[in-house]
């Protein structure tokens, strides 16, 4: 028996995640998936206005450039996201989950490197140039080609340009020197993996607040988009233990442990089952 799902996730963020999969390396995917999970707070959200307002940003832009010229498009991308709409880095409230949902960070102007990177990729797409995401290590950047020369843009730092270079040093600033690097790094990230990275910063920021009805929502939505990962199982049916769902935690934990006995965590998740169904 496998619980049926969602269980703390809003029924309309989970459907709407789950419709993205058969097409999750598409643009609209991507875009769709971000909205999926800023509804799990958001019920009200509607996609096609989030659409609209990404539109009309790329529409505005276009409308002040004569012509096919990459430089006077870059140059108005940056002037009407930075400057007029002010797009910034919210570095006073950086760990509010509003940051997380892109429908938030449209009408505050202000959220996460990751959410900040989507819209600047999105908008610089809808104008034709090449962008993808880089996720560095704990913080996120879009690279982007202009005339076949590749460049890095850090949307957090009201666009600065950055060389592969300084995205290194910057690495080592947060992490030390001894931090892992390697030009692999740069590559461009997938879909998948871009709305993973801000379902991990959801859990990091649910579970540090002890919102755990919450971690088990986002869990709910990482195990859409990553269904053979099972230790995702586990940790779903830890934290609904945690939140008082006896059942499903037992049934999920059950499942993972038939399929994984060697855990190292065995004996825990065998003790915890027994106080679940006594």
């Amino acid at each position: 028996m496998t619980p049926s799902l969602p269980l703390c996730c809003s029924p309309r963020a989970f459907s709407l995640l789950a419709k993205q999969l058969t097409t999750i390396t598409s643009p609209d995917a991507l875009l769709n998936g971000a909205v999926a999970i800023a509804m799990h707070q958001m019920e009200d959200v509607d996609p096609a206005s989030v659409d609209a307002k990404l539109q009309h940003c790329a529409d505005t832009i276009r409308s002040r450039v004569r012509g096919d010229q990459p430089q006077a498009l870059l140059a108005h991308l940056h002037n009407f996201l930075f400057d007029e709409l002010g797009l910034a880095g919210n570095t006073d409230d950086y760990y509010n989950p509003s940051n997380s949902y892109l429908p938030a960070v449209l009408d505050t102007k202000k959220g996460l490197p990751i959410t900040l990177s989507l819209i600047y990729k999105i908008v610089a797409e809808r104008l034709g140039f090449r962008a993808w995401g880089v996720g560095l290590p704990g913080h996120f950047l879009v690279g982007m080609e202009l005339e076949g020369v590749p460049m890095l843009i850090d949307p957090f730092a009201g666009g600065r340009l950055l060389t592969p270079d300084e995205a290194h040093a910057r690495l080592q600033e947060m992490f030390g020197v001894e931090a892992d690097w390697s030009e692999d790094m740069l590559r461009p990230a997938s879909n998948r993996h871009w709305l993973t990275r801000v379902l991990q910063n959801l859990l990091n920021v649910f579970g540090s607040t002890g919102h755990y009805a919450d971690v088990a929502a986002v869990l709910e939505m990482e195990m859409l988009l990553w269904p053979e990962q099972n230790h995702l199982q586990r940790d779903l049916g830890l934290v609904l233990a945690r939140c008082g769902f006896s059942q499903p935690a037992s049934i999920w934990l059950d499942r993972y442990l038939k399929t994984n006995p060697d855990d190292p965590q065995k004996g825990q998740i065998k003790e915890l089952l027994h106080v679940l169904g006594t």
